[in-house]
């Protein structure tokens, strides 16, 4: 009878684990080609522009009354707190007539007689109706008055940028450098913007008056009220002395004020030369905690990439001088032509034959203060938008 045969087999032998770090390379070097591709997916969604310059709210000083001026306490570049006094006008004149015509004034009111009981109160109730009514007038012309004031303000910066851009052209050789065409473009530009500012002016100056003349109506009106108030509740009547009753002496604060932190960008008068009442005699530029709500830049894309720009994404700006900004997209406007003095050669010819301007999206970026004070408007700068970000992530 056979036997069962056993089989041993050989033992294998057991030989030391591979290191951690070497098993984990396929891993790493799967996630170094997944960052690879999600750096290239978000570089391929930076848009750039193809025109972009930097734009300013140009804060302008100008007197409330036509006087001359007497000094100016600030020279082109020098940097000014809000507050602080920038000039100082010859005020004697305006105060003398202002004095005159309180007394004049005064004279009038002394030459009325007592008024019995009823007509103190159908004066009473006629000057509080007329108080209504000129309360809401008033309304109506301050809202006048700060609209005026606030196109003056965008005109006079139009202006500005229009005439830096144009000296700008001037200092780099005039036609010569860059075209007969659009150096007259640029002219044209800058004259219609003067004639815009001042247009915008004189609208500004009669809105104001009419406001100044209703307030000092409305002055008139409440003093009459109190003094028909109080005849009323005393019951008695005070005899008003034939002369005109003495009047205290008006006093009228002759400096010019800088409204916000800045740096002076342009002195335009000339002290001991009259200067009428809102003509800017300073320019200032917003610096500090301003430049955020005063300084923007804008730029123009082409191309599909444009489309996807979007209000709220993060700006790379790079300015003439150098300097690297940030910033973020706060408005994009519909698709139109470059406007006068910056068009170049850039077009398309259809089938006809017929030259049309390029179409370009206009687009506001907002933009973050650095370290350096911002050049003046005008100065010419790139943009480049994030339009892509993974959780809020836009890239390096």
């Amino acid at each position: 009878m056979s036997e069962a045969l056993y089989i041993e087999m050989p033992a294998r032998k057991k030989g030391s684990p591979r290191p951690l770090w070497l098993r984990l390379i396929p891993l790493w070097a799967l996630l170094l080609l997944l960052a690879a591709g999600v750096l290239w997916w978000l570089a391929q969604g930076r848009v750039a522009s193809e025109r972009a310059m930097l734009d300013a709210m140009v804060h302008v000083v100008a007197p409330e009354f036509s006087a001359p001026v007497e000094a100016f306490y600030v020279k082109e570049g020098d940097r000014v707190r809000r507050g602080q006094p920038l000039l100082r006008m010859n005020a004697r004149a305006y105060q003398g007539r202002l004095g005159e015509a309180g007394r004049e004034a005064a004279a009038l009111r002394g030459m009325a007689g007592p008024p019995t009981m009823e007509e103190t109160a159908a004066r009473l109730k006629a000057a509080q109706d007329a108080e209504q009514d000129m309360v809401r007038r008033l309304a109506q012309a301050r809202n006048e008055e700060d609209v005026k004031q606030q196109l003056r303000q965008e005109r006079v910066a139009t202006h500005v940028r229009l005439q830096l851009h144009l000296r700008s052209i001037d200092s780099q050789g005039g036609e010569r450098s860059v075209g007969k065409s659009r150096y007259a473009e640029a002219s044209q530009a800058e004259a219609q913007a003067r004639r815009h500012m001042e247009q915008a002016k004189v609208e500004f100056e009669e809105a104001s008056r009419m406001r100044a003349a209703m307030e000092q109506e409305l002055g008139r009106i409440r003093q009459e009220m109190l003094r028909f108030k109080q005849m009323a509740s005393q019951q008695r009547y005070a005899p008003v002395p034939s002369r005109a009753q003495a009047t205290p002496p008006v006093v009228v604060d002759a400096n010019l004020y800088a409204p916000v932190d800045s740096r002076v960008l342009r002195v335009l008068g000339v002290a001991g030369q009259p200067a009428q009442r809102g003509e800017a005699l300073v320019l200032l530029l917003p610096e500090g905690a301003s430049v955020t709500e005063n300084y923007w830049v804008q730029a123009y894309f082409m191309g599909e990439g444009a489309d996807f720009i979007q209000p709220g994404q993060p700006c790379r700006v790079e300015l003439e001088d150098g300097q690297n900004l940030r910033g973020v997209v706060q408005d994009v406007l519909a698709p139109q032509a470059l406007p006068t003095g910056q068009q170049g050669a850039q077009g398309f010819k259809p089938a006809d034959g017929t030259a049309k301007p390029a179409m370009y999206v206009p687009v506001r970026i907002s933009v973050e203060p650095g370290a350096n004070p911002l050049p003046a408007p005008g100065t010419s700068a790139r943009c480049v938008v994030l339009t892509r970000s993974i959780l809020g992530f836009y890239g390096f």
